[in-house]
Formats: C-alpha cells, structure tokens, sequence
C-alpha cells in the first residue's frame, strides 16, 4: 500500500509541476543483488533465484542508477508523471501467464 501510495503522490506531484516543467518519475526496481539481500539468501539461492526470471539474473544496483541516470537527464526531459519499471522482464512475464 505504501508504494501505491508513492506512486500516486508521484503522479499528483507531476500534474501539478508540469506547468513550471519539473519532472516527476518513479523507479520500480525489481529483484536487486544488493548487500541486503545477501543478508536473507545465500550467494547461490541468489544465483539461483535470477535464473528464474526473464532477464535470466537478478538486477544490479547500476541497473537502478542507469535508469535515475536516464530520468534525471535531458534525454528524458518530456518524461514526467511515469512508472519506470526496472525489474528485468518480471512483470511482463506474470502477466502473460495470468
């Protein structure tokens, strides 16, 4: 509930920014390989657990930060009030098999 919280406080922020033309996003990372999942998982329950998803591995934190990169660039400068999801193919994946 709290993401879907974020995400519309995101969009309320992006309507209501978008007249002095501030950029709004949100990223959705998917499964990351970060220091804190290897506090839960071993290295090859992690291993393991990327093979299972579409892209074949778990995300990494430059994933994430290539595509904060990417919002925070001019390149996305007509980009504002989106949900970027960075997770690697999963939900695509799930709603093909639903």
């Amino acid at each position: 509930m709290s993401k879907a919280a974020i995400n519309h406080m995101a969009r309320t922020m992006a309507a209501e920014l978008v007249g002095q033309r501030i950029n709004i996003n949100v990223v959705l990372p998917g499964w990351i390989a970060t220091p804190g999942e290897r506090s839960f998982y071993s290295e090859e329950e992690l291993q393991e657990g990327g093979r299972l998803l579409p892209w074949g591995r778990l995300g990494m934190p430059d994933d994430i930060a290539k595509a904060v990169a990417f919002l925070a660039s001019d390149d996305a400068d007509y980009i504002t009030g989106t949900e970027l999801r960075v997770d690697g193919g999963y939900v695509v994946a799930r709603s093909t098999v639903d």
